[in-house]
């Protein structure tokens, strides 16, 4: 895993980033996307519906 994953651990972080999966995103692509996602937002970390709709938005 790369070193910034690490940084955006949690249950809302592993439950979008399963969700992405599920829905077909690679894998690496859905951790950038959630990665990205917190960047731009910093609460959305424990978030799990603010972070899938911000992951989303980033990764389309």
């Amino acid at each position: 895993m790369a070193p910034s994953r690490a940084a955006v651990a949690g249950a809302a972080v592993d439950d979008v980033l399963s969700a992405l999966v599920n829905l077909g995103y690679q894998r690496a692509a859905a951790e950038k996307a959630i990665e990205q996602a917190i960047a731009k937002e910093k609460t959305l970390a424990g978030d799990f519906d603010g972070l899938f709709r911000g992951a989303l938005k980033v990764i389309r």
